[in-house]
């Protein structure tokens, strides 16, 4: 019996296919046989069988090589035919991806011993002893032949990262649920789909240009087509995977049991998903790539690369779900409903859990006689995240001033900032953030803030235009600045000279490197508007704003780190990871603010709200995502402070002084996560105004440490 019927797929890009696809499954099946794959003896008990001639066939790997790559020569396509059959015979003879008994140390030595094999320059390869590793030193062999230098070398790395991470001991522990944000972005890396990408590159002849492969629009490519590619396998390989495998690493899963909800719900919800990204994938390659490519100004050769390779994706993006709905290997037996529909399945996950059909209904009401949505504290607060333990800088009053009359004096009008903001709000901020700091410190936070919120503002209003002359007027030496036309480049001028003489000249190259970032990503064009839709799991964590906001956020914090740090101790992993998950809180706070703000949530003074019943269903599962990884980001904050940089200080052995210094810059982490916040809700409060919700009105939910799906009703 299958466990759920597959939901509509949104295809947009119809499947083409090879017209050489017989001469290579013929290829393909010789090739196999010479190689002896279907001979050898499993690497793990606890593996799949090794599939019979018969079932191999059915398989059908040569179909999947034609469909993805339907314009490549025949030999490409023979060989990108026998590449996809080896990968997926050793997939199967690996111990399931989460489950790592006493016999998984032997996989693990397979694997070693095949890595071996993977060279990139004239060096002694091994003696090949059994079929997948003759069948890998022989792919590698062709590869190699034609290959550019550069890419042989990204495409070894690609398939050791592949098969490390297949025989990789498990971070989490059997029993955890991760949050489905966290199992997808990790699956980025683990997953398939960027040596799929990078085998999409090698069939162009030529690499991207680097500059184009870093650009945003590029990464955000390669994100959709992963994340699209990841949750398609899992839609279709659910049944294979979970009632004969046994393995737990499937995106479908992890929304069942995430949300507590049935498998054909957590199907739905991961086919929205699915069309989001699809949807965004297909957005930036009609507009944000044809805008690379013009900023660039990339030779006609070049240019013709970049949308091949972009458009290779997308070849693959619909040959995979061609091929999944046709391939014995997966469910897809029975009836199987695969419409192309012309325009989104729905635009944001909530919606496929509400309506079964992509378009129109948006799903029975809940009378649970409340007029919005209430989110309450959960049974436990964050120790130093609590904004009832915020304090306001005495020097609030004078800053005011200050700040007001600076914003004046360099032409910023308070007209020119949304509604919701003002001049007095950011003198706020700072105090709030630096409650024991100096006038020159706070001056600094609160005019650096409010010129980022006139950059971003200036952004919107010019329709994301860059602004390429900005990074001119943070120049190494404040004495070659350039002459200032506009306020916001006065301003700047202002604000980076009178920075640089607070700060030495270590810091002030860090700095300036973080601001050039919040201008580069202030001005990359989000390709596609959220408005007032609930979107996806992954789609409020990319937006270009919210990763420029971060690179202020550090910047500012940065501040105070003081002389006498080693800079080996800023660059161990420990701070750096304390520094990742600190934007990422603040993002979050910023997240959960906007959710209030449109009405999916009452946010209350200090945190993380859990879901209730109401009679507005909208944006609740994303809610419950951001609050379940807000949850788990300030665990783990907390656990970095607590022992992972007290290691790290233990290991430098700082001096009293850069000791003290260090300190200093983690307070100010802890403060300005939980002063923000403050300062998000107070906003929230005066400036939105929200009707409040009424206690009466409430239908308690069982106590949970998860949100679970019981408080949506379909």
């Amino acid at each position: 019996m299958r466990p759920f019927e597959l939901p509509d797929f949104y295809t947009p890009h119809p499947a083409r296919l090879h017209p050489h696809v017989d001469s290579a499954r013929t290829h393909t099946t010789r090739w196999v046989g010479e190689i002896g794959l279907l001979r050898q003896s499993r690497i793990d008990p606890s593996a799949t069988a090794i599939p019979g001639e018969t079932e191999f066939d059915d398989h059908d790997y040569a179909l999947l090589s034609g469909y993805a790559h339907p314009d490549v020569s025949v030999s490409t396509l023979n060989l990108l035919a026998d590449w996809y059959a080896w990968m997926f015979v050793l997939d199967d003879q690996l111990p399931p991806h989460d489950e790592h008994t006493d016999s998984s140390a032997e996989a693990r030595s397979h694997v070693q011993r095949l890595l071996g094999f993977l060279h990139t320059h004239a060096a002694s390869v091994p003696e090949p002893n059994t079929p997948l590793e003759r069948g890998l030193a022989e792919l590698w062999q062709r590869t190699a032949a034609t290959a550019p230098p550069r890419l042989l070398r990204r495409l070894a790395a690609d398939t050791r990262l592949l098969l490390t991470a297949r025989v990789r001991q498990p971070s989490r522990t059997v029993a955890s649920i991760p949050n489905p944000v966290d199992h997808l972005r990790d699956s980025r890396h683990s997953s398939g789909a960027r040596w799929v990408a990078t085998l999409v590159e090698y069939t162009l002849g030529d690499s991207l240009p680097p500059d184009v492969a870093r650009s945003r629009p590029v990464r955000l490519l390669r994100a959709c087509f992963a994340d699209a590619l990841r949750l398609c396998n899992d839609l279709f390989s659910y049944q294979r995977e979970t009632r004969q495998e046994r393995k737990r690493d499937n995106a479908v899963l992890s929304i069942e049991r995430f949300l507590e909800c049935s498998p054909q719900r957590a199907a739905e919800i991961a086919n929205a998903v699915l069309t989001r990204r699809v949807h965004l994938f297909e957005t930036t390659l009609h507009r944000g790539l044809p805008a690379l490519l013009t900023e660039h100004a990339l030779p006609e050769q070049q240019r013709t690369t970049v949308l091949a390779y972009a458009h290779g994706l997308r070849d693959w993006l619909a040959g995979a779900h061609e091929w999944h709905s046709m391939s014995t290997r997966y469910m897809n037996t029975g009836p199987i409903h695969t419409t192309r529909i012309r325009q989104p399945a729905g635009l944001g996950f909530t919606t496929a859990v509400h309506d079964a059909h992509p378009v129109g209904n948006t799903g029975p009401a809940v009378t649970s006689g409340e007029t919005r949505p209430w989110w309450e504290l959960p049974s436990w607060s964050a120790r130093s995240h609590d904004t009832n333990r915020t304090t306001t800088n005495p020097l609030l009053t004078r800053l005011r001033s200050r700040t007001a009359t600076w914003a004046q004096r360099h032409g910023i009008p308070e007209n020119a900032l949304s509604s919701t903001t003002r001049t007095n709000d950011y003198a706020l901020l700072a105090a709030r953030v630096l409650p024991d700091a100096g006038e020159t410190e706070l001056a600094l936070i609160a005019h650096w803030s409010l010129w980022a919120r006139f950059v971003n503002d200036g952004a919107h209003r010019e329709q994301y235009r860059p602004w390429p002359r900005l990074a001119e007027f943070l120049p190494p030496n404040p004495d070659d600045m350039p002459t200032t036309t506009e306020p916001v480049e006065q301003a700047l001028a202002e604000l980076w000279t009178r920075t640089t003489t607070i700060i030495p000249a270590q810091a002030r190259r860090r700095f300036r490197q973080r601001i050039r970032k919040f201008l580069h990503h202030t001005a990359d064009e989000p390709f596609e508007s959220v408005g007032n839709e609930p979107t996806d799991f992954l789609a409020p964590l990319e937006t270009p704003h919210r990763t420029a906001r971060s690179h202020l956020r550090l910047a500012l914090t940065e501040l105070r780190l003081g002389p006498d740090i080693p800079p080996g101790v800023l660059r161990n992993p420990a701070m750096r990871s304390l520094r990742q998950v600190f934007t990422e809180i603040t993002a979050l706070h910023e997240d959960l603010v906007v959710a209030h703000h449109r009405g999916w949530c009452e946010v209350p003074v200090a945190a993380i709200p859990t879901p209730r019943r109401s009679h507005d269903e909208r944006g609740h599962h994303a809610v419950s995502v951001l609050t379940d990884l807000l949850r788990t980001r300030r665990r783990r904050f907390e656990s970095l402070l607590n022992r992972d940089v007290a290691e790290a200080r233990a290991e430098y052995r700082l001096s009293p002084t850069a000791g003290r210094q260090l300190d200093n810059y983690l307070d100010a982490l802890d403060h300005w996560i939980t002063g923000e916040l403050s300062w998000l809700l107070e906003n929230a409060r005066h400036n939105l105004n929200p009707a409040p919700a009424t206690r009466s009105a409430q239908h308690r939910l069982p106590s949970t440490d998860r949100p679970t799906a019981a408080a949506f009703p379909a």
